[in-house]
């Protein structure tokens, strides 16, 4: 039974202030939680990740990414900020299944602000070049964060359709 939509807000809302807290505070079992709830909490953040409204909540974007074992696509709601070329993304905690996806597969798709976008070349990034990406009120979200980093760096495809 789906949880009426003021609900599904409340909880997505108090997910990402959770994981604000612990990466602010360093909680070091922060990624067996953040494992745990994600695959809670995306089926509600897939609605809005890459539209306009999800902009509104740390660039929440749509990647669209194949598993390397399975081929499936997956869709995973994460926040992506633009940077040269193209965006930079940060792994929520150790060992996340998208970035994998992306390094082995070299190509993705990111819907951001409505827009679709083809990306590849995956270049892991230091956490200092990333920060260049990140406004100042999301950096110290990402400064301390227990576990967080990998980076991601993904550079707009030159020639590739989307969809």
């Amino acid at each position: 039974m789906a949880l009426p939509a003021a609900a599904a807000v409340v909880v997505v809302v108090l997910y990402l202030l959770l994981l604000g807290w612990g990466m602010l505070m360093q909680v070091e079992r922060l990624s067996d939680w953040t494992r745990r709830l994600t695959k809670r909490v995306n089926p509600y953040l897939r609605v809005v990740a890459g539209t306009r409204p999800g902009m509104l909540y740390f660039n929440l974007s749509a990647l669209r990414h194949v598993g390397r074992r399975t081929g499936r696509t997956y869709v995973t709601p994460l926040s992506a900020y633009p940077f040269g070329d193209g965006f930079v993304l940060a792994a929520a905690y150790p060992h996340v299944d998208w970035l994998e996806n992306v390094l082995a597969a070299g190509e993705c798709t990111l819907r951001w602000n409505g827009d679709e976008y083809a990306l590849d070349r995956p270049e892991l990034i230091s956490r200092a070049d990333a920060m260049k990406a990140y406004p100042a009120l999301v950096r110290p979200f990402l400064a301390g964060a227990a576990g967080q980093n990998k980076f991601v760096w993904l550079h707009r495809a030159a020639k590739r359709e989307v969809g």
